[in-house]
């Protein structure tokens, strides 16, 4: 590794330190030996074979010992430790400018905030403002931010897309009373996209700009063309709206949703006008085609046979399996999530709360979770039309065992396994681990299977077909975790479960009430992967679920 790359993973875990609330002194070390490493003449792994790293001043045996591990293995085992205690994605609003570990200790400890989306849910939602110490200057500041981030990346994850696009397309369509569909990736549901792509119908490009500007709030810079209107806005990024006449509408849909290799596949006679999507599709001799499947992987092929997949829908999603309660590390009550969950319209859900070895989100013991299952059985007489599954999400540790004995785990109604720890060991032993839990009798669910997060953190390696094998074999579900910030199962191997015969659930892991609402990114991501409702553990009914369960 180079100087910068292990001044890098120092500065991190000085930072995770921080937002941990370790010493300051301990803190200051590592900061101190980052720069040290940084600021080195000579490449660090010379220092390291020549046993010289305690030369350095402010580097004691502790330290240098750390720093040997980094060069030599590339990681620090005290790092992945604290990783688990403390999420990672984290760092990401470390990057916001004017914000520090402290504060973003607070946010986390506080609100529960993980990412850069719960953080603007925070805000829109006046929740942040409310913290002791946040101001409405330093509100603002946070929000400039934030935007900044966004633009320097040039990317925004689905969760920021999806509403921004909706937000816009609504008030756009309301004030030039047309019609406006959100096109590109964001109606193909990709988990992170450039930009925001509107269509709208019509052709006054002058009066389009001018609404934009009276409309929409953040407009920072905007411009047009012949068929579109540019528009960059504050924290959200470039918007594109394109332009096209009511008679070539359908036509225009299809080119603007994309991908570029499917539009290109169908070979549309670019003669013809299309009023909609289905024309055209017939044209080409297709059945009509879902956006989230427009990626050129055989589903022109499959449309010309009229066998497209049933995809499922987030209409038939009938429960939620996977939620956190203030039990461990959520922030509403059983009851609470019992409401939010006939809102939604659903016939089940599962109150999953960590076990204790994970103990930084409060984890339960087998006595406590003892008593939160009383509380379940008293919350289940004032919700009658929902049925409460008493579950846990159960750690699966180093060597395959589970948090919980057997007599433990045979008393739930569902349990949720999950990887946190030792995500960086290698591919034979992490096969190992979770083909212990798949294997484990009493295990229902893998929770987010890679424990990556999109775009910050790669996920575990695993002999897959291994892992699809045995999930097949013993009917244990996969999950795909809805989070924005994780969306795992990603779509292609959601796709290759599914064609091994793998069950997949598709939950929300939600920590709060608004949490619960992040179940259509989990069905879009599920829909890329070819995942047809049946093979939806959480879109069955009550009976069909408690048969799988075995209850």
């Amino acid at each position: 590794m180079t100087n910068a790359e292990v001044s890098e993973v120092l500065k991190q875990f000085a930072d995770l330190l921080d937002i941990k609330g370790e010493s300051g002194f301990r803190v200051a070390a590592y900061r101190r030996s980052a720069d040290t490493i940084k600021r080195l003449e000579e490449p660090v792994a010379t220092l390291v074979d020549e046993e010289r790293l305690t030369d350095l001043k402010g580097i004691g045996k502790g330290l240098a010992a750390n720093i040997t591990e980094i060069v030599r293995t590339g990681e620090l085992e005290e790092m992945t430790i604290v990783q688990d205690e403390v999420p990672e994605t984290l760092l990401t609003i470390l990057a916001i400018p004017g914000i520090g570990p402290k504060s973003v200790g607070l946010f986390y400890r506080e609100l529960g905030i993980t990412n850069l989306e719960q953080l603007e849910q925070a805000i829109e939602s006046g929740q942040l403002i409310e913290l002791k110490g946040i101001g409405k200057k330093q509100e603002s500041r946070i929000t400039e931010g934030i935007s900044f981030l966004r633009q320097r990346s040039g990317k925004m994850s689905i969760g920021t897309a999806l509403p921004a696009a909706r937000r816009l397309s609504q008030l756009l369509a309301a004030a030039l009373e047309t019609r406006a569909e959100i096109v590109g990736s964001v109606r193909r549901r990709a988990e992170v996209v450039g930009n925001v792509d509107l269509l709208l119908e019509g052709e006054d490009h002058d009066r389009i700009a001018s609404t934009i500007e009276s409309a929409w709030d953040g407009v920072e810079a905007i411009e047009h063309g012949e068929q579109t209107v540019d528009v960059t806005v504050s924290r959200i990024g470039h918007v594109r709206v394109i332009s096209s006449p009511a008679g070539s509408f359908g036509g225009t849909l299809v080119q603007s949703t994309g991908s570029q290799d499917h539009v290109e596949s169908l070979n549309i006679d670019g003669r013809k006008s299309f009023v909609d999507e289905s024309s055209l599709y017939q044209s080409v001799e297709c059945s009509w085609i879902p956006p989230e499947l427009r990626e050129n992987r055989g589903e022109i092929e499959l449309a010309r046979q009229n066998s497209l997949p049933d995809l499922v829908e987030l209409g038939l999603i009938r429960g939620d399996l996977h939620l956190h309660s203030v039990w461990s590390d959520g922030r509403a009550t059983i009851p609470e999530l019992a409401e939010r969950a006939i809102e939604l319209g659903y016939a089940y859900l599962s109150i999953a709360d960590h076990s204790h070895g994970l103990a930084i989100a409060n984890g339960l013991n087998a006595d406590r979770l003892e008593q939160q299952r009383r509380e379940i059985e008293t919350v289940r007489e004032s919700f009658p039309d929902l049925h409460i599954l008493c579950a846990s999400e159960v750690e699966v540790r180093r060597d395959g065992s589970l948090d919980f004995p057997d007599d433990v785990l045979e008393q739930l109604d569902l349990v949720v396994a999950s990887l946190h720890s030792g995500r960086n060991m290698p591919t034979g032993e992490m096969t190992s681990r979770i083909l212990s839990a798949i294997e484990n009798p009493h295990v229902d669910i893998i929770a987010h299977p890679t424990g990556r997060i999109v775009e910050q953190r790669p996920g575990a390696s695993y002999d897959w077909d291994t892992v699809f094998e045995a999930a097949a074999r013993t009917k244990t579900a996969l999950e795909i975790n809805a989070n924005p910030a994780r969306l795992d199962l990603p779509e292609d191997l959601a796709r290759q479960a599914v064609e091994a015969g793998v069950l997949i659930a598709i939950d929300s892991d939600a920590h709060d009430l608004q949490g619960l609402d992040v179940m259509e990114y989990g069905v879009g991501i599920a829909r890329r992967g070819w995942v047809e409702t049946d093979s939806v553990v959480n879109t069955w009914t009550l009976d069909d679920l408690l048969d799988w369960l075995g209850r």
